[in-house]
């Protein structure tokens, strides 16, 4: 009997350890660093490419017609975009800079996280998402 009591901890410890191990970690910040987050939604090499996949990930991920927010995009404008706050300010009040903002900062290789977070408020403006 004293066999069974051991054999049933040791199986109990086996199975929670195992899914312990299986769950991914991952802070509370967001980080490109891991796999769940795909942090190069859109292509920022040229207008045409930006709008293509733009329109690629709404197709995809069954979103809201982007047409509107695609015309209305500016493609030259001076910024100074110097931390997170500033990139997702520049977006809430004006989504047409996405490809701008987006150039921006991969030409000065700022990082990705700061894109991430401004193409999600992009993507709400032309987007209503109920939840």
């Amino acid at each position: 009997m004293r066999l069974l009591y051991k054999l049933k901890i040791n199986f109990s410890i086996l199975v929670i350890a195992l899914l312990l191990s299986s769950c991914s970690v991952i802070p509370d910040n967001i980080s490109c660093k891991f796999s769940e987050i795909d942090c190069y939604r859109f292509d920022y090499t040229s207008l045409d490419s930006f709008k293509d996949s733009v329109e690629d990930y709404s197709y995809e991920w069954s979103l809201a017609d982007p047409s509107n927010a695609l015309s209305n995009l500016i493609f030259t404008k001076d910024l100074s975009i110097h931390s997170l706050k500033d990139s997702k300010a520049l977006i809430e009040t004006s989504p047409e800079n996405m490809f701008v903002l987006g150039q921006y900062l991969v030409e000065r290789q700022k990082p990705r996280e700061w894109l991430f977070e401004s193409e999600q408020i992009f993507i709400r403006s032309w987007n209503k998402l109920n939840r």
